[in-house]
């Protein structure tokens, strides 16, 4: 799979693009900054304290540096296989900003905002609870929707809108909850759709219906306008050129994720499914993921109002770590077995139009706070 991967993106010019921009770095990042020394306080930070890893990190629209290093896969697992910045993997809940992203940008293109209610998307056959009439895109996007968790599926994401709040609102404290996010899912389809394309449908027609829909939608508005060269392939879930990556078909070449302080176990995938869509599973690299932030940046996805409210209100973000340069907004994804093999995603967005992401297939790890090293190494790349 890797050189499928690395001929699709040298056929497409983007590596070529890359390394035009990376030639001159002093020609586009601002006086004081230094990209390419960015990226050795990450190199430094990374390095030999996880299994595998990657970052890209991008300014004033394009990508600027970008490394790797370490394994995809160990010997536990057959053959050894390096971690090279191509190397794809799941991002876990930074798939969340996608989401919000694509929901926010679909609501804008019919005039309307975070203060929608969820009650007015949602199809009209659902029997929403009369507590849960008010609950805004914004409650959900934030966390504080109060919202029940009973599955991943159609119907159980009607059961959850069928039962009560448990509180809402910009006062309310936050519970973060996969299910918030899960019910992207289905409304990204009814937003650009029409909510009563799916009311008449049976759970299982409606399942299939909006997973087809939310995912042509994300890649068309998101990783097409993005310039992917893989934007159509990208999936939920391990995917190569030649389609969906299944437990019963395996690519052998594919990236696995690891516990770093216990090398002798062999990597695992996990096969997720359309039914996690959402909430997680996007199955990119770090070069794509920042070519996404950088496009959200220059507002191809959102009005720059709007992105400044996803951050200010953490709306498809977690948080931010106040730097030397102002507040640094983050948001990080994770998974994990019950022996904590698993991965960590982050991406970053810095004042001055810089963004990085960055993964690794290891959860268990010598590389510290995920957030603060970040943080740490851009405040440090200033001369």
């Amino acid at each position: 799979m890797k050189n499928v991967l690395k001929n699709s993106w040298v056929a497409l010019g983007l590596v070529t693009m890359i390394f035009t921009a990376c030639k001159k770095p002093g020609s586009i990042v601002n006086k004081g900054f230094d990209a390419a020394l960015f990226a050795k306080n990450m190199r430094e930070s990374l390095n030999e304290k996880t299994v595998g890893w990657s970052f890209a990190i991008s300014q004033n629209g394009k990508i600027v540096q970008y490394d790797a290093g370490g394994y995809a896969r160990l010997s536990t697992n057959n053959t050894k296989i390096k971690y090279t910045y191509t190397t794809r993997q799941a991002i876990g809940s930074c798939s969340k900003t996608i989401s919000a992203l694509a929901l926010l940008g679909a609501l804008e293109a019919k005039d309307l905002d975070e203060y929608a209610y969820l009650a007015d998307l949602l199809p009209s056959s659902w029997d929403i609870a009369a507590e849960n009439r008010k609950i805004t895109v914004m409650d959900m996007l934030t966390h504080k929707a109060g919202l029940t968790y009973f599955g991943n599926d159609y119907a159980s994401l009607r059961k959850t809108l069928k039962t009560p709040t448990t509180g809402f609102g910009y006062l309310t404290k936050k519970k973060y909850d996969n299910v918030n996010y899960l019910l992207c899912r289905v409304l990204i389809p009814c937003v650009v759709n029409g909510r009563e394309n799916y009311a008449n449908m049976t759970d299982e027609q409606a399942d299939e219906a909006v997973s087809q829909a939310h995912r042509d939608y994300v890649r068309e508005k998101i990783f097409k306008v993005a310039g992917l060269p893989d934007w159509q392939k990208i999936n939920i879930g391990p995917w190569n050129a030649n389609g969906t990556i299944s437990e019963a078909a395996p690519d052998r070449q594919m990236t696995m994720y690891y516990n770093y302080s216990k090398p002798s176990l062999p990597g695992i995938m996990a096969y997720t499914t359309y039914k996690d869509a959402g909430a997680g599973g996007w199955f990119i690299n770090a070069p794509e993921m920042a070519q996404v932030l950088l496009t959200a940046e220059a507002g191809k996805y959102v009005s720059g109002l709007m992105l400044e409210k996803m951050k200010d209100l953490l709306m498809g973000y977690d948080g931010f770590v106040s730097g030397e340069r102002g507040d640094y907004y983050w948001k990080n994804g994770y998974w994990y077995d019950d022996q904590k093999r698993g991965i960590f995603t982050v991406i970053m967005h810095f004042p001055n139009n810089v963004q990085i992401a960055w993964h690794t297939n290891s959860i268990q790890t010598d590389i510290g706070d995920p957030m603060a090293i970040a943080g740490k190494a851009y405040d440090n790349a200033w001369r």
